[in-house]
């Protein structure tokens, strides 16, 4: 009996599985196996090696970053210390991608991982805001393994390179700039126009005295501007009083010849430059076009650590005899970066905090609350911080 009745089962249902057209040939119908067919149009974000990031502009408009990681690497001397093996392969499963930058306030230069606005999708993330004008960058992969001090998930360890310039680009409303991962940008070739500049100028005048530089228009004890570029020099002057004068040196000694000049131009064994106004003055020259600029500053700290925050600069005092700008404060962890006139235009901070400083550079950890004394040290060609713990 239960023979016959599984017998009679199989033709029920094999006929329910059929259908009959006109032309009396058989159809078989599929019931599937209740899994769906996958969509071929993907998820919600997209495929593909791209990886992009809007800005919008506190000016109006938007700028757009992307950057290509495919076959994405790290090898050779760009790898991590302590890294095992020879070469670090993109793999878009588990990494991810950030920038980072001297885009203001709370996204200047953050580690990768700690800020999630500056990830990068291959769908387009929308960034935060910045402001228009020029700006250095530049990408990096971040593993899902790797921790900094804090054990969050952030490294700055797996960027495009670890020497050399940053990405430079002048951010414009409704631009957009296309890179590929690790193509660094070369060097700026100082040509060869028939003309060799010095790599330091000596500033010598008569405000040596007063701003602790020794005896009047003395070049080998005056404070000195370093090379930038060719012909390019960058550098500070404490100035007493206004009024007071100076020249540019070619080196440490009056036979090598100097630049004089008024109102912004250079001229070879020119007149005395006349200071408007006292100060700690930064000094910018380009002796290829023939022109310097002076700029007065006062340093304050800035960052989550200090006491305005990222909003407001926290003033320091100079120590004219020392040479250097200083402060006691009260910090918290976090960071902190030095900047001139409660304003991003002149800014320094460190990129791999260890006490030396670039224009631009990253943000410099403070790892415990605590009292501390910072000190600024903007004299002679190399500038350099220290934060310590009182």
């Amino acid at each position: 009996m239960r023979t016959f009745l599984m017998i009679l089962f199989s033709l029920f249902l094999g006929l329910a599985l059929t259908s009959c057209d006109d032309d009396n040939s058989f159809n078989v119908i599929d019931i599937g196996d209740g899994e769906e067919e996958p969509d071929e149009e993907g998820g919600d974000e997209e495929t593909g090696s791209v990886y992009s990031i809007t800005f919008s502009l506190e000016s109006g408009g938007e700028f757009t970053f992307s950057v290509d990681m495919e076959g994405a690497t790290i090898e050779g001397e760009d790898l991590p210390d302590g890294f095992e093996g020879d070469l670090f392969e993109f793999d878009p499963e588990v990494h991810e991608v950030f920038i980072a930058g001297n885009f203001g306030g709370d996204n200047e230069w953050n580690q990768p991982g700690t800020n999630s606005s500056l990830r990068l999708t291959t769908s387009g993330a929308s960034g935060p805001a910045t402001t228009e004008g020029s700006h250095d960058y530049k990408f990096f992969i971040l593993p899902p393994d790797v921790t900094n001090e804090d054990g969050d998930n952030a490294s700055w360890d797996y960027g495009e390179w670890r020497a050399g310039a940053n990405r430079s680009i002048e951010i414009a409303a409704d631009g957009s700039v296309e890179n590929v991962w690790g193509n660094q940008p070369e060097e700026e070739d100082p040509g060869d126009d028939g003309e060799e500049f010095v790599e330091t100028l000596y500033a010598a005048g008569n405000f040596q005295p007063a701003g602790f530089y020794g005896g009047e228009w003395s070049p080998a004890e005056g404070p000195q501007l370093g090379s930038v570029a060719n012909g390019e020099y960058d550098g500070y002057v404490f100035f007493a009083d206004a009024g007071l004068e100076f020249k540019l040196v070619k080196g440490d000694n009056w036979d090598a010849g100097d630049y004089g000049g008024s109102e912004g131009t250079l001229t070879d064994g020119g007149d005395n430059i006349i200071v408007d106004e006292a100060g700690f003055t930064r000094i910018q020259v380009n002796a290829s076009e023939m022109t310097y600029s002076l700029t007065n500053t006062v340093w304050g700290i800035i960052g989550d650590a200090t006491p305005g925050g990222w909003d407001a600069s926290t003033e320091m005092e100079y120590d004219a005899e020392n040479k250097v700008w200083t402060i006691t404060a009260d910090l918290t962890a976090g960071e902190m970066k030095f900047r001139a006139n409660d304003a991003w235009d002149i800014n320094y901070g460190s990129n791999d905090a260890d006490g030396s400083l670039q224009f631009d550079g990253g943000n410099i950890p403070v790892d415990e609350a605590g009292n501390y004394t910072i000190t600024l040290d903007l004299d002679g060609t190399e500038f350099t911080y220290e934060v310590t713990a009182n």
